[in-house]
């Protein structure tokens, strides 16, 4: 009888350990996901929808005052890169990494086209142009990662 409850709890022991080792294993995946994916698409909503005019007007340029009509959305698109060192999943860190240095760049580009289209240097104009393009990648892939890190966690 001795022998049977031993074994009843070495098998309760190993149930118990597994159990414990598939709540490690999930807990370590999740702390790769980001907390808040419905705020950090928001924001990539919000820099897609900056970059498209910028993206579309590759002969005269987008001025970074057509850029700031809601300043505080432009802010958090900025902060893009600062937020993108609190990601712990590398590939969507890089993408909005990316996306944030992209759109600041354009973003600051366009500073230099405050002028009269006739004015402004097309240099400047197809680098804005560039950095508008790469950014809508970034932020496609972005969003792409973000699809699969929500598949993965709200099945």
């Amino acid at each position: 009888m001795a022998d049977l409850w031993s074994i009843a709890q070495g098998i309760g022991a190993a149930a118990g350990m597994a159990a414990l080792s598939f709540q490690g294993v999930a807990a370590w995946r999740r702390r790769h996901d980001p907390r808040d994916i419905d705020g950090l698409r928001e924001v990539l909503d919000t820099a897609y929808r900056h970059l498209i005019p910028v993206a579309s007007r590759p002969i005269n340029g987008s001025p970074s005052l057509d850029l700031v009509e809601d300043s505080e959305a432009v802010t958090t698109v900025i902060d893009l890169p600062r937020y993108a060192g609190r990601l712990k999943d590398p590939v969507l860190a890089s993408a909005v990494r990316e996306a944030g240095l992209k759109y600041q760049l354009a973003f600051a580009l366009g500073s230099n086209l405050n002028h009269p289209p006739a004015e402004r240097d097309q240099d400047l104009i197809a680098r804005q142009n560039d950095a508008a393009q790469e950014a809508l990648n970034a932020v496609r892939r972005a969003n792409s990662r973000l699809d699969e890190i929500e598949r993965r966690i709200r099945p």
